[in-house]
């Protein structure tokens, strides 16, 4: 049993939680933090003149809100400023709207499944942009803003134009003038182009301003593709573009995918060659289901840091009938929390797998197999980083401090990217 190491873990994660967003570590390369409000856009043309749509989605969980209770209802208060510079950083445009929202119970106010999302639209000409968005919380004061680059395509005469891919996360139809209409559609965004489990089909819809009005065939092909690991899947079909603006709303199941990060790519394909071509970014979230039924054996290795090898060989002899219920009871015992719905030990050791992954994953190795991934997973994150990526007596090297376990790491360069873990190992790391 790795009761030590369990135990470590836990208390490590009792004594920074409630830190994160104060950390200032500098570990040479992006730090995760938690966050609340979130911001996606997509350009659209507009039909008359030569200027876009642009459609700017927000998502605020509501937990970052200060409510205020106020007779039988909990009342929270917000304004959402956004502007927009070109170049060379002169406002060209810029919106703001308040906006009060209201709870019933206080169990809401804290509940991380509990959120809302909105809309508003500026109007563009072509060109490079920096959106930038703030939100601010009326009742505390507390303001929290965000940067987007924005890229939109001249509409030039005679020339094919795509617009953005709005990912949708709920698809009805439209009786009413909604801000999310779309074409008669009620479409409401996916703000943090998430899905997964609860959301098995990516859903999306994207318009083509065709060059002729003579309508023309072409093969529709969407790609998408995992960004990290060696995962495809192509869909195909035939349309016809022109006359007028070409729009559709569309779907792929992606039921099964492994999670990570993708892309998106629709192309428009004419004697075989690419004509035209966008692309988005989205995401398959991280879920016990999807790890088990893309690849369970790489599911038990992940485990390596937490299971004992007497655990990882039951688990590994689990009936596939049986395996999901195994992989509860596994993460049941480890609970140290069993009273409450909350599985801290495993949220965090799957927060801390999901940043390794994200941040030390190489060409032949995914994050939590290097030895950078290794220690992170069983200490977290440093305390302190200093880095020396250039140095003239030898490779380049890191070193990592963890001042609350008094313990200190050196990594070495082996020449190609990836930093080994030097000589003298501490007795939990020399398991490993």
């Amino acid at each position: 049993m790795k009761t030590g190491f369990i135990l470590s873990l836990f208390c490590l994660w009792m004594m920074t939680a409630p830190f994160l967003a104060l950390a200032q570590t500098d570990f040479g390369y992006q730090e995760e933090k938690e966050s609340f409000f979130f911001v996606d856009f997509a350009a659209f043309r507009e039909d008359t003149g030569e200027k876009f749509r642009v459609e700017i989605y927000y998502k605020i969980l509501t937990q970052g809100l200060t409510f205020i209770k106020a007779e039988d209802k909990f009342n929270a208060s917000y304004e959402i400023q956004i502007f927009a510079f070109n170049k060379i950083n002169k406002e060209q445009t810029g919106t703001s709207m308040e906006e009060d929202y209201s709870v019933n119970t206080y169990e809401e106010t804290r509940s991380p499944l509990n959120f809302l999302i909105n809309q508003t639209n500026l109007s563009l000409y072509s060109g490079r942009y920096k959106l930038r968005i703030k939100m601010i919380d009326r009742n505390s004061g507390s303001a929290f803003d965000t940067e987007k680059d924005l890229s939109i395509s001249s509409r030039g005469k005679g020339k094919m134009l795509f617009s953005d891919i709005e990912f949708i996360r709920q698809l009805s139809d439209s009786t009413s003038a909604s801000r999310f209409n779309q074409k008669g559609k009620d479409a409401i965004p996916s703000v943090t182009r998430s899905y997964g489990d609860t959301d098995p089909t990516l859903l999306f819809y994207y318009e083509i301003y065709p060059e002729a009005q003579s309508p023309r065939p072409y093969l529709l092909r969407y790609d998408v593709g995992h960004l990290a690991q060696n995962f495809h899947h192509l869909d195909t079909s035939t349309v016809v573009v022109g006359p007028g603006v070409f729009s559709r709303f569309d779907s792929l199941n992606i039921e099964g995918f492994p999670s990570g990060d993708y892309y998106l790519a629709i192309e428009l394909v004419e004697k075989g060659q690419v004509k035209f071509r966008v692309e988005k970014p989205f995401q398959i979230e991280w879920s016990f289901t999807n790890l088990l039924k893309n690849d369970y054996g790489k599911a038990i290795d992940q485990l390596r840091y937490v299971a004992s090898t007497d655990e990882m060989k039951k688990l590994k002899q689990a009936p596939e009938e049986k395996r999901l219920q195994a992989w509860l009871e596994f993460w049941k015992s480890k609970d140290p929390t069993p009273a409450t719905p909350e599985n801290e030990l495993r949220d965090e050791y799957y927060r801390r797998l999901k940043y390794v992954d994200q941040n030390f994953s190489l060409p032949t190795k995914e994050g939590w197999e290097t030895d950078m991934g290794m220690v992170y997973m069983v200490y977290g994150p440093p305390d302190e980083v200093e880095r020396h990526p250039f140095d003239r007596e030898g490779p380049a090297f890191q070193k990592w401090y963890y001042y609350t376990n008094n313990r200190e790491f050196l990594f070495q360069d082996r020449g190609d990217g990836e930093y080994l873990l030097q000589p003298p190992y501490d007795g939990i790391i020399r398991k490993y």
